[in-house]
């Protein structure tokens, strides 16, 4: 029998339910919680026998109270209790959400990550939230912008459009593809800064390559260039692993292909990607059922 009093208490039980969950995914989840994720990947292109592993930094989203500068802290000690052969900074550094209560500029995370290490040293990439940050004072988008000078600042190379050979591999990393905006009518476009194909031509030699891509969704263009047969793995980032899941679904996915490169390893044609869920917040600064992490892929 429906009564008052269990109608009362259907409502408080509900209301309840919405504040813990919200106190979860506003604090609890984003700002207290940090695991590692491991993966670990056979690439068809990757020498078998040969141990590597990489461990990701993605999507840091600087900003108190979810990723103040002790959370950064916190990230670079977890990155660095990895014992990777190489760290990689994934891109977008800094929070940009209307939300925050204390800006962290990349001028004072450079610092905190400098502290990161690594045998095979430590690379960045850019995201394209580096890139509208600096839209504000930089309103020419000209180069090097001010997260890329900070990081080079503390020792960290950062690899925007560029290639580098390491030990025995190379280590390619791409500009930002949705680095400027564009109008037109009532549909926003996006001009990108990455050169996937000059990017690829400084590989000088048949050695494998790790390609470093902010967004994923540059993972369907790799299989159709001369080097592609190079390409053993390629790591991004961007998406927070949808940042808001219930269960496998996520309801927000900042890419063109919708799910299809949501979180985790993906295996196409032939090729392998791993998205990060990264660390940080972007739009809101809420995570449900993607809690920040740092990632680490093992290659073999």
């Amino acid at each position: 029998m429906i009564t008052r009093r269990n109608i009362l208490k259907g409502l408080l039980g509900t209301s309840l339910t919405g504040l813990f969950t919200a106190v979860y995914a506003g604090f609890v989840e984003p700002a207290l919680r940090m695991r590692v994720q491991y993966w670990a990947l056979q690439p068809q292109a990757w020498p078998r026998g040969r141990k590597l592993r990489l461990v990701m930094v993605a999507d840091l989203h600087a900003g108190w109270p979810n990723m103040s500068l002790v959370r950064v802290q916190a990230a670079v000690e977890l990155a660095n209790a990895q014992d990777g052969d190489l760290i990689l900074l994934m891109g977008d550094y800094r929070a940009s959400h209307r939300y925050q209560l204390e800006l962290v500029p990349i001028e004072m995370a450079a610092p905190v990550l400098a502290g990161l290490t690594a045998p095979l040293g430590v690379h960045a990439i850019l995201g394209n939230h580096d890139w509208w940050d600096a839209l504000r004072t930089n309103r020419a988008a000209v180069a090097p912008i001010a997260t890329e000078v900070a990081l080079r600042g503390v020792g960290i190379p950062v690899l925007a459009n560029r290639a580098v050979k390491l030990d025995g591999f190379w280590l390619a990393g791409l500009d930002s593809q949705t680095a400027l905006q564009t109008t037109r009518g009532h549909r926003r476009d996006w001009v990108g800064k990455a050169d996937l194909a000059g990017t690829l031509a400084q590989v000088t030699d048949d050695d494998p390559v790790i390609l470093l891509a902010h967004e994923p969704d540059i993972f369907v263009q790799v299989p159709d260039l001369p080097a592609a047969s190079r390409v053993a793995l390629t790591l991004s980032g961007h998406t927070h692993g949808g940042q808001v899941r219930f269960g496998p679904w996520a309801p927000v996915v900042p890419s063109q292909y919708g799910a299809r490169f949501v979180y985790g390893p993906v295996h196409e044609r032939g090729r392998d990607l791993v998205v990060s869920g990264g660390l940080g917040c972007s739009g809101l600064p809420v995570r449900f059922g993607m809690p920040p992490e740092i990632t680490v892929v093992d290659l073999s």
